[in-house]
Order: C-alpha cells, then structure tokens, then sequence
C-alpha cells in the first residue's frame, strides 16, 4: 500500500462548497460507508488498507479542527445532530449524537471501555456470536487501544471536580477507578464535548480518517443518503442528496455504485436509512430492541470552589454497581457546560440563573446511567422524502425504581464528600440538603405524568436497533456484520449489539468494525465479484 501525503491541517474532504455543477453526480467504488463515525470511518481504513476502492458518504459537515471554539452552544449547532435536540416521541429524552466528519467521536467525552465480561459471555452464548466473547474479542480491543492511546487517566488528569466524588466513594466504602479515555497527551481544558481544538483527542477524523484518506478513501459530506440500492436481492450502491448546509438547499443529486455498502450511521440514523430502502423485516426486528442507556447528572455543590470545567472532562467511574448482581449501573464524574446542562438540569431564571451562574465553581456533577432492556423502537414515518423519523421510548417501571435508587446514591456520595446541597435533574429546581431531605425528595416522585415526566434525561449511548446474532427470527444482521435480508449490505455501529454494553459503546463499536472488516476480507470471493 502506497499512502498519500496529506495536508498539515485538516483531511481533503468533498464539501457541497465544491461542487460547481448542478448536473448528477455518479460515482464507483468497491464500498460505500454512510457515516464516518468510529463504525464507519475503521472499516473504511481497513478494506482501503487491503486494496478496495471506498467512499465514505456522511450527511454532516466537515469542520477541521482549527475551527472548533470549545463553546458549547456553537458546537450544538454545528456538530450535533438536530443542533442537539434530538429526542423521543414523547420528548423528555434527548438523543445526543455527532453529526459532521468523524461523527460522534468528535464531540465524545473520550470515555473508551471494554463491556463487561459477562455481556461479552451473553453476546456469545444467548445470541450465538461466538466471536464476541472474550478471548476472541479481546485482541481486536487492544488494537484499538495501541491505536487511540487509550489509558487509564494518571492523577494529574483528574481534577478536583472527581477528586470530590472519589472522597464520597471512599468514605462510603465504594468501589471506583480511573476513567479510561482515548486520549494523547490532554490539555486538560474540559471542554471534550465541542470538539477538540488541539487535536489531543483521538477521534476518527485525527485517527482512522487522516489514515483512510492516506489509503485513498475519498469522503464526501454534506451528504444525505436517502436509499439503499437494492438489485435482485443485494445491495449495489446508495443515491441521495448533496445539501448546503448554510441554507438545506439540494446542490446536486448523488449516486455511488459499489459492490459493498456498510451503514455506519448509528443506532438511530442506520434503521432509519434501512427502513426507507425497503429492506425486507419478515421478522419485524428491524429499529426494535433500541436501547438508550438513559443518563441524568446530579449536582453536588461544595462549600469551596471544585472548578469542574477544568482537567479531563471525565476523571474516574464508580464501579460498585456496575456488576450484573449489582444492577449494572454505571456512575461516573464529568460537569457538562451550563448549555447543555439546560437539557438536563433546571438552571433558574433571571435573578437565580445568575445566582446559579456564579455558584457554578462550587458545583461537581455526577452522571447516571440507568440499564434499560431494549424495548425501544426507531421507525420512519411517511414518504423518503418528506418523511420523519419516530424514537420510541420511555422507562419502564423497573427502570424508574432503579433510576430513583441512583439518585440517591448520588446524593450520598456528595454528602458524604460534604456537599452542602444537592440538585436534582427535575424540570422544577428540586434541592436536598440532607439525607433525609433527599430520601423524602426521591421517594415522593411517582411512575406516572407527574413524576417520570417532569426528570430530565439524555440519551449518549443508543444502541442495538439492528441486533447482530444467529438466530435470524431475532436478529437483523448475521454474526459477520451482514444483514439476513439482502447481501452485500453490512452495519458497522452500535446499532448492532445485541443488548446493552453497560458501559459506553465506542470502544465496543470500533473492535466490532475490525472483526467485520476481517471478515469481510476473509469471504472476498463471496462479498466481491470484481
């Protein structure tokens, strides 16, 4: 393989900025990814390292990373997905997910973590996917690993924000540990969720992007695929729309002939692109089994300054509950700007949001992530075009009561760490300055309109809306990365787990690209007719 040299900054990428002509645009490939996620942007290294032809198509911009300001409210609205207000049907979840060159890599915390040995077990055993277990699995992990710097944050990386939430752990007896987090010498700014200025976070576009584009993948975004191409029963390229971002105008019409389409656009965005290209659901599993991993952020404030938007955004995770006997909680550090806190947390009007503003140094957060068991749902709604997309979901009972028991335990960790207050992630600004306050606060919210609705609650790790496994009565892809119901058509993102990971999927999802890159390179002659 001979690589190209690329530009000092930035990765050449086909913008509609250049596109001069109106006239369609066709073009030919070996494979065509939609999404250049971690999913999507691996597996197009991969096949482009072995000798294939690729186009990576992806319906967000491309913003270099020169161009990243650290503030939250430009990154909403031009790397997130639906300028961050994404959301289920009923609209008290909001579904975050990247939407630009690198996707959700770009804007991700940088939290990178294995599943837990037993989910990789039930992958293996319960859905049939010998491959996923954990000595199978494992090697295609330290890959990833080697290749993103990925380790366990040292103690200069974890600021007093944490450093809180670790006093509370330890004087409560609970279990946790550093964060583990793809990164290569941090700068420590805190601001990982718009993007990384200085190039210090290992995301898809300073990583498998910079070296796909070497190898000779060519990335078009700003382009909105609408349907697969499917001819006598495979797949044989996609067609959509080259869109200006500046005005949603149509620049131009685009068709990719390829041999190999991977959808790599996420839990959400890839059953979406399935459904409107007809894709045969005989067994009705297509956008079923969608998990979100619902997330809330409890707010801790402390009698001296912690300064949570300084050092490494995420600093450590509580482990304690993170086992399967334990209800597979996950907890973690990590103060989120006060924009997107908006999503989350009451932060008051007028005379108290200042308040609230100037307070903000004395306040730690921690994050709940609740196990759900899968029973959403993602449709598309209507004609391809014109059309809208539905995200189904809400808690379940079960998942209320454990939810509930999460916010306690994180209003003892903070009290325990001596936090003055501790804030709630309610629509109205619910604060306990006690144990027992909290208890009562906590223990008076019902399963019902009055009480799931009126919490806030955010969605970072959608997942398994095109579940990998087996058995095809239960299953939309098969235990290689193909989908059952049309050859030639792969998914490479979180969409294909099989339940929840427990932990986040990003390092789950980029091991998952490699094993179906290798087996899609080990079948050639079955995937390939040129």
């Amino acid at each position: 393989m001979i690589y190209k040299e690329l530009p000092k900054e930035g990765i050449p990428v086909t913008q509609a900025s250049d596109i001069r002509s109106s006239e369609d645009i066709i073009l030919d490939a070996d494979v065509v990814v939609i999404g250049s996620g971690t999913g999507g942007a691996i597996i197009a290294h991969e096949l482009a390292v072995a000798g294939k032809s690729v186009i990576i198509i992806e319906a967000g911009r491309y913003v270099p990373s020169s161009e990243f300001t650290e503030d939250m409210a430009w990154a909403l609205e031009n790397l997130y997905q639906d300028v961050g207000a994404q959301t289920n049907t009923i609209g008290d979840t909001v579904v975050m997910q990247g939407s630009c060159v690198g996707g959700s890599s770009v804007i991700s915390s940088t939290i990178a973590t294995r599943a837990p040995d037993y989910v990789l077990e039930s992958w293996a055993k319960d859905h049939g996917i010998d491959a996923l277990s954990p000595n199978k699995i494992y090697p295609y992990y330290e890959k990833v690993e080697r290749r993103l710097h990925i380790h366990l944050n040292e103690p200069h990386e974890i600021n007093d924000c944490a450093n809180a939430i670790i006093r509370g752990c330890e004087s409560l007896g609970w279990s946790w540990r550093p964060q583990s987090r793809n990164v290569k010498q941090c700068a420590l700014t805190g601001h990982c969720l718009a993007g990384c200025p200085s190039d210090r976070k290992a995301s898809m576009q300073v990583t498998y992007l910079a070296w796909a584009t070497a190898a000779g993948v060519r990335i078009y975004s700003d382009t909105y695929v609408e349907q697969i191409l499917i001819k006598n029963g495979r797949a044989v390229g996609v067609s959509g729309r080259i869109i200006d971002p500046k005005n949603q105008s149509i620049v131009a019409n685009i068709k990719v002939n390829a041999q190999i389409v991977v959808s790599s656009a996420g839990a959400i965005q890839t059953p979406l692109l399935l459904q409107r290209s007809k894709l045969p659901n005989k067994n009705n599993q297509l956008g079923r089994n969608l998990s979100l991993h619902p997330t809330s952020v409890v707010l801790g404030k402390f009698p001296v300054p912690v300064y949570g938007w300084r050092g490494a955004f995420s600093g450590m995770h509580i482990d304690e509950f993170l086992g399967e006997k334990e209800g597979k909680m996950l907890m973690e550090s990590g103060l989120a700007a006060p924009v997107q806190l908006m999503a989350q947390n009451e932060l008051s009007m007028g005379v108290d949001h200042i308040r609230f503003m100037e307070e903000f140094k004395f306040f730690s957060a921690i994050n709940i992530f609740v196990p759900d068991n899968g029973h959403g749902f993602v449709h598309w709604s209507g004609p391809i075009r014109g059309g809208a997309k539905r995200i189904e979901w809400n808690m379940t009972k079960e998942e209320f009561a454990l939810y509930k028991e999460g916010l306690k335990r994180a209003g003892r960790i903070f009290f325990a760490a001596g936090a003055e207050r501790v804030y709630l992630p309610t629509y109205q600004r619910i604060q306990a300055s006690s144990l027992e306050e909290l208890d009562d606060i906590v223990d008076g919210i019902d399963y019902g309109s009055l009480g799931i609705f009126s919490m806030r609650l955010v969605s970072l790790n959608a997942q398994g809306s095109c579940r990998m496994g087996a058995d095809r009565k239960k299953a939309v892809v098969d235990p290689y990365g193909q989908t059952y119901e049309v050859s030639g058509l792969f998914v490479s993102d979180a969409s294909l787990l099989p339940t929840i990971a427990v932990q986040h999927p990003m390092l789950t999802v980029a091991a998952l690209a490699h094993y179906i890159a290798d087996q899609i390179l080990t079948r050639h002659k079955g995937y390939f007719w040129s």
